[in-house]
């Protein structure tokens, strides 16, 4: 199975992902976890990319993806459940609140990317993901005005793309075991 994770950050996808995968061990699955950006080169390379246009950092997460695409298909041939924490979603919804042009997002990413079985949309109130950030080093795009919009992107592609919607607002042991009821359905 292909499970994306998408969601603002500080929804806790990253918490989720590691519970989830020890969970599939238990049970004899192979999994892989993985996120992006990637760390690959193209990855590395977004980590940097202050200043750029939204349509440049799509370009760039875009291209990124389409390595990681690849990568994904050849662990699912090879008998994994792959765990991902963001895809296709994240560029959509970030970029697209940062101005650039949501068809023209679909259209670049429509080509390099595959259907995952199950998309979770994290979702949770944008104070709360920041409160749950306290203490650690904010990115550029961990802002509040900005985290708002993103959430409204992503509700507002959730249907189009079909995103299972999960409140994060809750205990994250309730979460697992709904995404797991999820996951036993498929």
């Amino acid at each position: 199975m292909f499970i994306v994770f998408e969601g603002i950050d500080g929804s806790g996808k990253s918490l989720i992902i590691e519970k989830l995968k020890d969970k599939l061990k238990a049970s004899k699955k192979k999994v892989m976890v993985t996120a992006e950006p990637t760390d690959g080169k193209i990855g590395k390379i977004i980590a940097d990319t202050e200043g750029f246009t939204p349509e440049c950092e799509a370009l760039l997460f875009t291209a990124d993806r389409s390595d990681h695409t690849k990568k994904i298909q050849e662990w699912i041939s090879q008998g994994y459940d792959v765990l991902c924490d963001r895809y296709v979603g994240s560029t959509l919804a970030y970029q697209s609140a940062a101005g650039a042009d949501l068809n023209w997002l679909k259209t670049i990413n429509s080509k390099i990317t595959i259907k995952p079985d199950v998309t979770i949309l994290m979702d949770i109130d944008p104070k709360i993901s920041l409160e749950r950030k306290k203490g650690s080093q904010l990115s550029r795009f961990e802002k509040l005005g900005y985290l708002k919009k993103v959430r409204e992107a992503y509700l507002s592609i959730a249907n189009d793309f079909e995103f299972t919607k999960i409140d994060a607002n809750k205990d994250c042991e309730i979460i697992v075991k709904e995404i797991m009821s999820i996951i036993r359905k498929l």
